[in-house]
């Protein structure tokens, strides 16, 4: 699991799981090392719950993933803007698009749910229409899927991979 040890003004320790891994808040007079950073990230990955395995039956695999941008891509309205998709590796993000239309799409997509990845999948297409997280993404995003929060909250479970 990524985590990201990130140094504040603040006077106590906090940690939240992000799609994006572990992200540690610790006071900037407190070193990244020491037992009492490295004891409190310890006992934090001990408490979060790891989500069940997926089935091989019900996930996605590469065809299956590359038809849902499609389809998404269409019902969104961006088709004439994706340029081109690809599934590769990636260490820190479940995906990506660039302003061009080119998205790229974590191999470990593959091994999620597929209301995860349709998620990923829907979110990442919606910057073709709006590129910030602001109210009007929110609001698509939630036109297009009304559960997106349940599905991000649940994604966040999934940082491991």
């Amino acid at each position: 699991m990524d985590v990201r040890i990130k140094h504040e003004q603040r006077g106590s320790l906090a940690m939240r799981v992000t799609p994006g891994g572990v992200e540690v808040r610790i006071p900037r007079d407190l070193e990244a090392d020491s037992a009492q950073v490295q004891d409190f990230v310890r006992a934090g990955l001990a408490r979060l719950a790891a989500p069940e395995p997926v089935p091989a039956a019900e996930r996605l695999d590469r065809p299956a993933l590359l038809g849902l941008v499609e389809r998404w891509a269409e019902r969104i309205g961006v088709a004439d803007r994706v340029q081109r998709v690809q599934v590769r590796r990636m260490r820190h993000k479940w995906a990506s698009i660039s302003t061009a239309g080119n998205l790229t799409l974590a191999r470990d997509l593959l091994e999620l749910p597929r209301s995860l990845a349709e998620y990923v999948v829907v979110h990442e297409l919606l910057h073709l229409r709006v590129p910030h997280h602001n109210g009007l993404f929110r609001l698509l995003l939630r036109a297009h899927l009304p559960d997106w929060r349940a599905r991000e909250r649940e994604l966040a479970r999934w940082t491991w991979i």
